[in-house]
């Protein structure tokens, strides 16, 4: 996955060591493209997450929860809570086409504040790329860098 400048993304494929993250041209690594494969949840959660991606947790109402540490915005230590759940699978239509796809739930919870929201992400079965994102925050507390959004374009080694 790159960014580049904008909110623009362009897949590139998946990192050589970890099939859940993939190496932007300036050498930042991003799970599942979207998230930066060094931030505190995924160091955390990186097994359960590849369970929930994998199928081996059984239905697609299992949870799989995260708990750790982070720092907030005014740079002190904020505790975090997450469940992520396999939603389900199947087409999802967006700009860029119709994608088969696996739609994983994720709930995020501050300990001790009102700050949640819930965020769908919709991966593209066949190359790993993130294709559509649903933010819902569920108080007044908005973080900018949380926004729904959706490809616009996803090429691959075979289409382009």
């Amino acid at each position: 996955m790159e960014q580049s400048t904008g909110s623009r993304l362009a897949y590139r494929g998946p990192d050589a060591n970890d099939p859940m993250v993939c190496t932007m041209a300036n050498g930042e690594r991003r799970a599942f493209g979207y998230w930066a494969a060094g931030s505190p949840f995924y160091r955390s959660g990186r097994t359960q997450l590849a369970r929930l991606v994998s199928g081996s947790v059984g239905p697609a109402s299992k949870e799989e929860r995260l708990d750790y540490f982070s720092l907030g915005r005014d740079s002190n230590s904020v505790h975090f809570y997450e469940a992520w759940r396999v939603a389900g699978t199947g087409p999802v239509q967006v700009v860029a086409g119709t994608f088969d796809t696996l739609r994983l739930e994720r709930r995020v919870q501050i300990q001790n504040t009102a700050f949640s929201y819930t965020e769908t992400v919709w991966l593209d079965r066949a190359s790993g790329a993130p294709v559509k994102v649903q933010v819902d925050h569920l108080n007044g507390f908005m973080a900018p860098s949380l926004t729904s959004w959706e490809a616009t374009e996803v090429r691959t080694r075979t289409t382009g």
